[in-house]
Order: structure tokens, then C-alpha cells, then sequence
């Protein structure tokens, strides 16, 4: 198999079982402390990470209210091309949510370094997974597709938050209940990681305090 070839099974891969790489992150997070900062410098980074946590959750179940569950895990199985709502702000707007968490839960651990980290790792995920993915949409939906990618931004664009089809101006076709309990496994890996860093802190907070006379 050519090289090629093993970065499609490996885009293919990766896009099938992304979510699961938030567990070892947030557990890699809580556990490791090094060149950490002190609960009392660090609120800021609690803070950040937490409203990155809750803003890519949100931006999930809202994808998922234009997208099946099944197609969001698997292009290939697409049977139509989403271009409305949020995908006619940003060709990836899940995988934007997908990253806002990550970088969430990197920041919570109130390490620096592990932010980098985490946004380097993201980087070389993200780029496998949609190299596969473009390349199957393209091969189900054709010229579809390429005018859909020459209007819309791989990622983000000021511009196209006024485009008429915008969410705040469209429905999606899939109900909300449907899309939140999609969506349940992220949306609790995230509660969890904001909890259980939140509780690190008050922790570390009140041993500093029972140390001082």
C-alpha cells in the first residue's frame, strides 16, 4: 500500500474514534503535575479552559442538530451534503467543537507546555482526518462539493457568520433531544473534566492553607 493509501485508512481511523482521545487527555491532565501552576496563578487558565470546554460541547449538539450521529462519525456514510446552519460558517464546525474541548481540558490542567502539546496533537489529527474526509465527500457528492468548499472555509470565516443560512436563521433537521443525547458522551467527558479539575484546585488551595500558621 502506497503512503497515500495508509493516510486514508489512517484519516478513515481516526475520524471513526476521535472522541475516545478526550479520556486519556483529561486523565493524563488530572494525574500529571509537571511545571504546573499554583491553583492561585492559574485561575485564569481554569476559567479559559472551562469556557472552551462549554462552548465546543455547545457547538457539538447544535452540529448534531443538522447532522445524524452516524454521519458525523463516518463521511462516507453522508447521503446529503450539509451546507446550512453552522456548515455555512466553517466546513468543519464539529471537528472546531471537537478542538475547542480539547484545548479546554489541556488549559484546565494548568500547564503551559501540555496546551502546546495538546494543540500540536490536534494539528497532525486534524490534518489526517480531514485529508480522508474531503477526499470522500468529493468522491460521494462531486462538483457539489467543490463549489460547497469555494464558498465556505475550511475552518472559520468573520464574513460568513451574516450568510442568510446561518444557524440563528435556520432549523436544523434533527431534533434537539436527539442531537443532546448524540452528543451525551462528549457533553459528559466535559462536565467531568470541568468538575474534577475545579475539585483539584479547592484542593490544592486548602492544603496550601492548612500549611500556613
Amino acid at each position: 500500500m502506497t503512503w497515500a493509501g495508509h493516510r486514508e485508512r489512517w484519516g478513515h481511523w481516526l475520524c471513526r474514534h476521535r472522541g475516545w482521545g478526550l479520556i486519556p487527555l483529561l486523565v493524563i491532565g488530572l494525574l500529571l503535575e509537571r511545571h504546573i501552576l499554583p491553583a492561585s496563578r492559574g485561575s485564569y487558565m481554569l476559567i479559559a479552559g472551562a469556557a472552551g470546554i462549554l462552548f465546543g460541547a455547545l457547538l457539538r449538539v447544535v452540529c448534531s442538530t443538522f447532522i445524524s450521529h452516524h454521519e458525523s462519525h463516518d463521511s462516507a456514510l453522508a447521503t446529503r451534503l450539509i451546507t446550512d446552519g453552522p456548515y455555512a460558517i466553517s466546513r468543519n464546525p464539529a471537528y472546531l467543537g471537537e478542538g475547542a474541548i480539547a484545548l479546554g481540558i489541556a488549559m484546565m490542567s494548568r500547564m503551559p507546555w501540555f496546551v502546546l502539546v495538546t494543540l500540536g496533537g490536534l494539528f497532525v489529527l486534524m490534518a489526517f482526518i480531514i485529508e480522508w474526509e474531503e477526499k470522500a465527500l468529493r468522491d460521494r457528492f462531486g462538483q457539489e462539493y467543490d463549489n460547497y468548499s469555494r464558498l465556505v472555509p475550511r475552518w472559520f470565516s468573520f464574513s460568513q457568520m451574516l450568510h442568510p443560512d446561518s444557524y440563528l436563521k435556520t432549523r436544523g433537521r434533527v431534533k434537539l433531544l436527539t442531537a443532546v443525547r448524540a452528543e451525551a458522551g462528549t457533553m459528559l467527558i466535559g462536565l467531568s473534566a470541568i468538575l474534577a479539575f475545579l475539585a483539584k484546585a479547592d484542593l490544592e488551595i486548602l492544603q496550601l492553607s492548612r500549611m500556613i500558621p
